[in-house]
C-alpha cells in the first residue's frame, strides 16, 4: 500500500476519533488523483452503468452513453464494461490529459470548485483501488465494483419527465402520436440510438451480461437494477434467483422500482428479498422508489401511478422485510412545489414507524419507550437494528427545462414551497438524541439549495409580472405548449388537478402570446 493511500486510510478512519475530516479528503484524494494526472478518475474504471436494452454504456451519469460493439461482446462480453473507446479514455487520463466526454468535471474544477471526479473516486467503492489503477496502462479488462444495469425500457408509468429512452409508454405514445411540438423545440423524439431491442426478441447484449456476471457479481461493492420498471422484466428476478442459489454476502444489492408493478408482482418480489435477507444472500438491500408530490398531483407527474396504493405498496415492504432500506428519490420539479410538504408529512411517518435511534435501546431498558412511535421502533419483533432504512434524496430536475422550477412565480414559491422547506427544518432529526427519526441534515440541505436557487432566479420575475429574461419567457411558452397537448393525448385536465396553479399557467399563456408576436415582427 502506497503512502499516499495509507494516509488516506487513516483519514477516513479519523471518522471514529472524533475528527471532521471531509474536507481533508476530498483536497487528499484530489492530490492522488492528480499524481498520476489532472483528468484521472478511478471511476472511469470502477464505475459503469449499462443500458442493455439499446446496448450503450458509461462510467457515470455525465459522460454520454456511447455504443457498446457487438463485435467486442462476441470475443470478450467484459467489453459491456471495458469497451475499446472506454480503454481509450482510460489510457488518456493515466497520460495526464482530460478527455472531453468528461468536460462537465472540467468546467467545475476551472471554476475553483470540487468536481464529481474527486467525490466518484472518494467512494467506498472507488478509493481503495487508487494505488492499483495507478499502475495500470489503460488496456486491461477491470471488473468495475459499482455497477448499475437497466435490461430495457419496459414501463407502466409516462413520467412527464422523462422519455422513451427509459419508457416504453412514452415510446409508444410517440409513435402513435409523434413528438410533442413545444416553443423552438421537439421534446422527446425517439432517436434511432435510443431505440430498444423488444423483450420478446433475442439481445445479443443482455445475452453477454449472463456471460459476464457469474464471475464479475463477486467483485462488485454494488449492484444496481434500475429501468424502465424492472419488476416487468423477467431478468430482474432472475438476477434475484440467482443470488439466492449463489450468495455473495459481501454484496450491497439494489434496485428501482415505481412500486406499483401489476398483479401480485409486488407481494413475490418482496417476499424474494425477505429470502436474501433471511439467508444472508447479500451484505444489504434498498429499495429506491420514487414520487414528486402527493395525492392526484402526483399521479398527474407519474402518470400512471397510483398514489395510495404506492404508498400501501411501500408500507408493505417495509413491514414484510427485515432490514432492507427504502429511499424515495424526488425529482423535484416545477409542479412539485404545492403538494410536497404532503409527501414529506408521509416520509416523516415512515422515519418514526421503521427508523432506529440508538436512544430507544436505552429507553427501551429502562422500561420506557417514545409515545410518538410504534412498537416497530423498539424492535421487540426482532428485526435487525438497521438506524435509518427510510430516507428522501430530492434532486432537482434541470431537464426538461421547462419542467425547472426555478420558472415558478414568487406567489408559488411563498405559498407551498416555503413551508415544505420549513416543516423539513421543524422535524430535524439530531444526532445526540432521537437520530435517523426524522429528517436528516443532508436530506433538508438538499432541499434548502434547490430552495436558494429557486428564490434567487425568481427575483428577475418578481410577483406576477411579465419577465424580461428571455430563457424564462421561452421555457414558461413551452410550459404552457407541453401541458395543453400532454392533456389532450392523455386525457388529463391540468386546472383540475392544479388549481393553484391557475394564475401562473395565465402568466405562461401571456409569455407564450408574447414570445410569439415578437417572433412575428422579427424581434425574437
Amino acid at each position: 500500500m502506497s503512502k499516499l493511500t495509507k494516509d488516506f486510510d487513516w483519514e477516513i478512519n479519523s471518522r471514529t476519533k472524533g475528527f471532521d475530516p471531509v474536507g481533508r479528503n476530498q483536497q487528499h484524494m484530489k492530490d492522488m488523483l492528480n499524481s498520476t494526472g489532472p483528468g484521472f478518475c478511478l471511476a472511469k474504471w470502477t464505475q459503469v452503468t449499462m443500458h442493455l436494452g439499446n446496448g450503450t454504456t458509461h462510467s457515470c451519469h455525465h459522460p454520454s452513453p456511447h455504443k457498446i460493439p457487438l463485435d467486442e461482446i462476441k470475443n470478450n462480453p467484459g467489453a459491456l464494461h471495458n469497451t475499446n473507446y472506454k480503454k481509450q479514455q482510460r489510457k488518456a487520463m493515466l497520460n495526464g490529459k482530460r478527455p472531453k466526454e468528461c468536460d462537465f468535471c472540467w468546467r467545475v474544477e476551472d471554476n475553483g470548485e470540487t468536481s464529481d471526479r474527486v467525490y466518484k473516486s472518494l467512494d467506498q467503492f472507488s478509493f481503495k483501488h487508487h494505488d492499483k489503477i495507478a499502475e495500470l496502462v489503460g488496456d486491461e479488462d477491470i471488473f468495475p465494483t459499482y455497477v448499475e444495469v437497466s435490461f430495457g425500457n419496459t414501463c407502466n408509468f409516462k413520467c412527464a419527465y422523462c422519455g422513451p429512452a427509459y419508457s416504453s409508454q412514452w415510446q409508444q405514445e410517440n409513435k402513435n402520436g409523434g413528438a410533442y411540438q413545444l416553443t423552438d423545440m421537439t421534446f422527446n423524439n425517439i432517436r434511432k440510438d435510443e431505440t430498444h431491442i423488444p423483450q420478446r426478441e433475442h439481445n445479443p447484449y443482455i445475452e453477454a451480461f449472463w456471460e459476464w456476471f457469474p464471475e464479475a457479481y463477486k467483485h462488485m461493492h454494488t449492484f444496481r437494477i434500475t429501468g424502465g420498471e424492472p419488476l416487468l422484466i423477467k431478468d430482474t428476478m432472475k438476477v434475484i434467483d440467482f443470488l439466492l442459489e449463489n450468495p455473495n454476502p459481501n454484496l450491497n444489492f439494489a434496485i428501482n422500482s415505481n412500486g406499483c408493478p401489476p398483479g401480485k408482482l409486488w407481494n413475490e418480489f418482496t417476499d424474494k428479498v425477505r429470502q436474501l435477507e433471511e439467508r444472508k444472500c447479500v451484505k444489504d438491500f434498498v429499495l429506491f422508489t420514487s414520487a414528486e408530490a402527493g395525492g392526484d398531483r402526483n399521479d398527474y407527474i407519474r402518470h400512471g401511478m397510483d398514489y395510495e396504493l404506492w404508498k400501501k405498496n411501500i408500507e408493505y415492504f417495509l413491514e414484510n422485510t427485515l432490514y432492507a432500506g427504502v429511499t424515495c428519490m424526488s425529482a423535484f420539479n416545477l409542479l412539485s412545489l404545492s403538494s410536497f410538504k404532503e409527501l414529506l408529512q408521509w416520509i416523516l411517518k415512515l422515519k418514526q414507524n421503521y427508523n432506529w435511534a440508538g436512544w430507544d435501546h436505552w429507553l427501551h431498558s429502562k422500561g420506557l419507550q417514545r409515545p410518538l412511535l410504534n412498537n416497530n421502533a423498539v424492535r421487540e419483533d426482532g428485526r435487525p437494528i438497521k438506524p435509518a432504512r427510510v430516507l428522501i434524496d430530492i434532486p432537482y430536475l434541470r431537464h426538461p427545462s421547462f419542467l425547472d422550477a426555478n420558472i415558478a412565480s414568487i406567489p408559488l414559491i411563498q405559498d407551498h414551497l416555503l413551508p415544505a422547506i420549513d416543516f423539513m427544518y421543524d422535524n430535524l432529526s439530531h444526532a445526540d438524541w432521537g437520530g435517523n427519526i426524522a429528517f436528516d441534515d443532508w436530506e433538508a440541505n438538499k432541499l434548502r439549495r434547490t430552495v436558494v436557487g429557486i428564490i434567487d432566479k425568481a427575483q428577475e420575475h418578481i410577483a406576477e409580472q411579465i419577465t424580461t429574461n428571455p430563457v424564462t419567457r421561452q421555457n414558461r411558452s413551452r410550459f404552457y405548449d407541453f401541458i395543453n397537448q400532454y392533456d389532450s393525448r392523455r386525457d388529463t385536465n391540468f386546472l383540475d388537478t392544479f388549481p393553484e396553479y391557475a394564475d401562473f399557467l395565465e402568466l405562461c399563456k401571456q409569455e407564450h402570446d408574447i414570445l410569439h408576436e415578437l417572433k412575428a415582427q422579427g424581434k425574437a
